[in-house]
Protein backbone atom coordinates (compact mmCIF):
# COMPACT_ATOMS: atom_id res chain seq x y z
CA UNK A 1 0.00 0.00 0.00
CA UNK A 2 2.86 2.42 0.82
CA UNK A 3 4.31 1.78 -2.87
CA UNK A 4 0.98 2.81 -4.17
CA UNK A 5 0.66 5.51 -1.87
CA UNK A 6 4.34 7.11 -3.23
CA UNK A 7 3.15 6.12 -6.93
CA UNK A 8 0.17 8.00 -6.72
CA UNK A 9 1.85 11.29 -5.47
CA UNK A 10 4.33 10.97 -7.22
CA UNK A 11 1.82 11.21 -10.53
CA UNK A 12 -0.05 14.02 -8.62
CA UNK A 13 2.92 16.06 -8.19
CA UNK A 14 4.34 15.40 -12.20
CA UNK A 15 0.70 16.39 -13.15
CA UNK A 16 0.64 19.44 -10.96
CA UNK A 17 4.04 20.39 -12.09
CA UNK A 18 3.32 19.89 -15.92
CA UNK A 19 0.12 22.25 -15.29
CA UNK A 20 1.97 24.98 -13.48
CA UNK A 21 4.88 24.76 -16.33
CA UNK A 22 1.89 25.23 -19.40
CA UNK A 23 -0.16 27.77 -17.47
CA UNK A 24 3.02 30.25 -17.11
CA UNK A 25 3.27 29.59 -21.03
CA UNK A 26 0.33 31.05 -21.72
CA UNK A 27 -0.44 33.10 -18.96
CA UNK A 28 -1.08 36.91 -19.66
CA UNK A 29 0.14 39.22 -17.17
CA UNK A 30 -1.64 42.50 -15.88
CA UNK A 31 -1.15 46.06 -15.07
CA UNK A 32 -3.81 47.21 -12.81
CA UNK A 33 -4.27 51.19 -11.83
CA UNK A 34 -6.36 52.89 -9.29
CA UNK A 35 -5.72 56.49 -9.03
CA UNK A 36 -7.39 60.08 -8.41
CA UNK A 37 -6.55 62.31 -10.90
CA UNK A 38 -4.90 65.45 -8.70
CA UNK A 39 -3.96 67.71 -11.81
CA UNK A 40 -5.85 67.48 -15.29
CA UNK A 41 -3.42 69.12 -17.19
CA UNK A 42 -0.18 67.03 -16.25
CA UNK A 43 -2.56 63.84 -16.53
CA UNK A 44 -3.42 64.63 -20.13
CA UNK A 45 0.43 65.10 -20.87
CA UNK A 46 0.53 61.31 -19.62
CA UNK A 47 -1.95 59.83 -21.53
CA UNK A 48 -0.42 61.72 -24.41
CA UNK A 49 3.39 59.63 -23.41
CA UNK A 50 1.57 56.43 -22.39
CA UNK A 51 -0.87 56.30 -24.98
CA UNK A 52 1.02 54.63 -27.68
CA UNK A 53 3.80 52.85 -25.32
CA UNK A 54 1.66 49.27 -24.44
CA UNK A 55 1.54 47.59 -28.01
CA UNK A 56 4.97 48.30 -27.91
CA UNK A 57 5.30 45.63 -25.42
CA UNK A 58 2.72 43.56 -26.63
CA UNK A 59 0.10 44.99 -24.52
CA UNK A 60 -3.41 46.28 -24.85
CA UNK A 61 -5.38 48.62 -22.49
CA UNK A 62 -9.15 46.78 -21.48
CA UNK A 63 -10.18 48.74 -18.84
CA UNK A 64 -10.00 52.72 -18.50
CA UNK A 65 -12.68 54.40 -16.55
CA UNK A 66 -12.38 57.48 -14.91
CA UNK A 67 -15.49 57.34 -12.80
CA UNK A 68 -15.73 53.86 -11.91
CA UNK A 69 -18.37 53.14 -8.96
CA UNK A 70 -17.08 50.48 -6.01
CA UNK A 71 -19.08 48.08 -5.24
CA UNK A 72 -16.94 46.38 -2.41
CA UNK A 73 -14.66 48.45 -0.67
CA UNK A 74 -12.73 51.73 -0.84
CA UNK A 75 -11.58 52.53 -4.20
CA UNK A 76 -10.42 55.72 -6.49
CA UNK A 77 -12.06 57.01 -9.16
CA UNK A 78 -10.06 55.76 -11.82
CA UNK A 79 -9.65 52.37 -12.61
CA UNK A 80 -7.59 51.20 -15.99
CA UNK A 81 -6.30 47.75 -16.65
CA UNK A 82 -3.56 47.27 -19.16
CA UNK A 83 -3.29 43.06 -20.45
CA UNK A 84 0.29 41.83 -21.43
CA UNK A 85 1.16 38.70 -23.12
CA UNK A 86 3.18 37.80 -19.82
CA UNK A 87 4.19 38.59 -16.43
CA UNK A 88 7.76 39.14 -17.88
CA UNK A 89 6.49 41.45 -20.78
CA UNK A 90 4.04 43.54 -18.13
CA UNK A 91 7.46 44.34 -16.05
CA UNK A 92 9.20 45.60 -19.19
CA UNK A 93 6.71 47.78 -20.14
CA UNK A 94 6.45 48.80 -15.99
CA UNK A 95 10.19 49.60 -16.47
CA UNK A 96 11.25 50.25 -19.96
CA UNK A 97 12.86 54.00 -20.31
CA UNK A 98 9.56 55.20 -21.79
CA UNK A 99 7.02 54.34 -19.26
CA UNK A 100 9.50 55.74 -16.82
CA UNK A 101 9.57 59.04 -18.09
CA UNK A 102 5.41 58.78 -18.68
CA UNK A 103 5.05 57.49 -15.10
CA UNK A 104 6.63 60.33 -13.55
CA UNK A 105 3.90 62.39 -14.90
CA UNK A 106 1.44 60.14 -13.61
CA UNK A 107 2.73 59.82 -10.18
CA UNK A 108 3.03 63.95 -10.36
CA UNK A 109 -0.83 63.81 -11.48
CA UNK A 110 -2.35 61.54 -9.30
CA UNK A 111 -3.10 59.84 -6.10
CA UNK A 112 -3.69 56.28 -5.61
CA UNK A 113 -1.83 52.54 -6.76
CA UNK A 114 -0.93 50.12 -9.67
CA UNK A 115 -0.34 47.00 -9.02
CA UNK A 116 1.20 44.22 -12.00
CA UNK A 117 0.12 40.67 -11.25
CA UNK A 118 0.14 37.41 -13.27
CA UNK A 119 -3.41 36.39 -14.55
CA UNK A 120 -5.02 33.07 -14.58
CA UNK A 121 -5.75 30.51 -17.26
CA UNK A 122 -8.22 28.25 -16.15
CA UNK A 123 -7.08 24.51 -17.26
CA UNK A 124 -8.57 23.04 -20.49
CA UNK A 125 -10.54 20.07 -19.85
Amino acid sequence: MKKLWNGTLAVALVSVSTLGNAQQATTPGYMIANYDIKNQAVFEQYMDAAGPLAPKYGGKVIVFNVSANSVEGKSRSVMAVAEFPSLAQAQRFYNSPEYTRARALRTASTEGSVVITEGFVFPKQ
